[in-house]
């Protein structure tokens, strides 16, 4: 008999442990519900579409420094007309046989050609001091924080599209609301008038009775405004209309969350400065590089062709003026291949200066990080304990609630039997109303902080969209 009393209790334990993990599943499973309107959300916002384009920019400066590893090649060309007067000493050399003194003083020639020039040039860098890598590693690293900086805005925007959702199911329950102490009001109000005819009231009942229906009406276009407004900020964030928008349904109810999953820390923000800091790493070797020699190969290949020539030569011994001409002087092809080197041993302070400032980058940004870990936990403690209070105050609505309805209840029998005035009724009736909305308005907040938890932790956007 023991035996099978502890059976039944152990199956009674494992059903209530797995209806609860069911709950539980199909609570966070109900935020998938938005997943439709915050993809639509994020492809529409435009603050996202830039970053993704500034994202491009580094995706592009990647490839520019990639590319300075391939051969660049330069072709020119070249056409000019040269004149110039030449002036030259030489040493005198004697001739021992004629007695001739050569090169003797001073002589002056004048020269003039046309040139034509052509060639194509090709050089290749072979070692930049690891200056190319590094710079090539350090925006790779700049590409992915940004990236990650970019999937971070995610939760923020997923949490204004559900947020505004939210507040649109909080104005259908509020409908609901008025419709019923609209309905209960008419009833009262019908009871009130044949009480008046037949003497047992009077009109003051009557017109308390109708104001209050007449305050409903107030609160009703209240709604309808609100609820505009609302549609107009969804058109906006996401760029659904209309029909779709309504077709986005669901009950307002808790969120409840699985804290030891949410708690997670997925913040995009602590990956994306471990990124950053990364890439402030390898621009501090790229800058240190630049105090090694650059190796780079050459080669060309070039045409030259001088027409036109004519050279001068006046007061030569025995001769006189001498007059040379040539109808083309042509080089072609002249081939030229090798590598060089350049060292730059002392330019000032620039590179130290810049070494030093890629240190310093590397101080802020791991300053940051620290900075960031740290206010991330405290507001990862602040929203558990954000979420659990509001839990706690949705039993405490509930009572109430559950008061004020019994409250209405004997007002209304009350008022009928004739054992209270209209006023007692109607304040019943503000009572219900107020609690009531009350407790949709902490579902509300209990659904926020639930969100802020999911947000705080990184972890909003990948389980609405899992």
């Amino acid at each position: 008999m023991k035996e099978m009393t502890f059976s039944r209790k152990g199956i009674f334990i494992a059903w209530a442990i797995l209806l609860s993990s069911i709950d539980l599943a199909f609570a966070q499973d109900d935020l998938t519900t938005f997943r439709e309107p915050v993809n639509n959300a994020i492809r529409y916002n435009k603050s996202l579409k830039n970053a993704e384009l500034e994202n491009q920019k580094v995706a592009l400066d990647q490839q520019m420094v990639k590319g300075k590893l391939l051969p660049t090649v330069s072709a020119n060309a070249m056409y000019g007309y040269v004149n110039s007067l030449i002036n030259i000493d030489l040493p005198t050399q004697n001739l021992p046989i004629t007695g001739i003194n050569l090169f003797e003083g001073s002589q002056s020639a004048r020269l003039s050609t046309q040139v034509g020039l052509a060639g194509v040039t090709a050089t290749q860098v072979i070692f930049s001091g690891l200056q190319i890598s590094n710079g090539q590693k350090a925006l790779e690293q700049k590409f992915k924080a940004q990236r990650l900086l970019q999937e971070a805005s995610y939760d923020q925007v997923a949490q204004e599209v559900i947020m505004c959702f939210d507040q649109l199911m909080l104005l259908k329950e509020v409908d609901l609301l008025i419709a019923d102490s609209e309905k209960r009001l008419n009833k009262e109000h019908q009871k009130v008038m044949q009480a008046i005819e037949n003497g047992l009231a009077i009109p003051y009942d009557r017109d308390k009775i109708k104001l209050a229906i007449l305050e409903l009406e107030s609160k009703k276009a209240e709604v309808e405004s609100n609820r505009e407004l609302l549609h107009y900020k969804l058109s906006e964030l996401t760029g659904m209309k209309g029909s779709a928008l309504e077709n986005v349904r669901f009950k307002l109810k808790e969120i409840l969350l699985d804290k030891d999953t949410a708690t997670v820390m997925n913040r995009k923000e602590i990956s994306a400065l471990e990124a950053s800091q990364k890439a402030y790493e390898y621009a501090y070797k790229k800058e240190k590089g630049t105090k090694l020699p650059q190796v780079f190969a050459f080669g060309n290949v070039s045409y030259v062709n001088a027409f036109g020539t004519s050279l001068k030569i006046k007061d030569l011994p025995v001769v006189g003026d001498l007059k040379l001409s040539s109808n083309q002087l042509m080089m072609a092809p002249n081939y030229a291949i090798g590598i060089g080197a350049k060292w730059t041993i002392f330019e000032g302070k620039t590179h130290q200066t810049a070494i030093d400032k890629a240190k310093i980058d590397m101080q802020i940004n791991e300053n940051k990080l620290s900075d960031t870990k740290e206010k991330l936990a405290l507001l990862q403690r602040k929203t558990i304990v954000d979420y659990d209070l509001s839990m706690k105050k949705i039993k405490v609505n509930e009572q109430q609630v559950e008061i004020a309805k019994n409250n209405l209840y004997l007002a209304s029998r009350q008022f009928e039997e004739g054992l209270s005035d209209v006023t007692d009724r109607l304040e019943a009736e503000n009572e219900y109303y107020k609690q009531t909305l009350n407790y949709y308005t902490q579902i509300l907040n209990q659904r926020t902080a639930a969100l802020e938890l999911l947000k705080a932790n990184g972890n909003l956007y990948q389980t609405v969209t899992r």
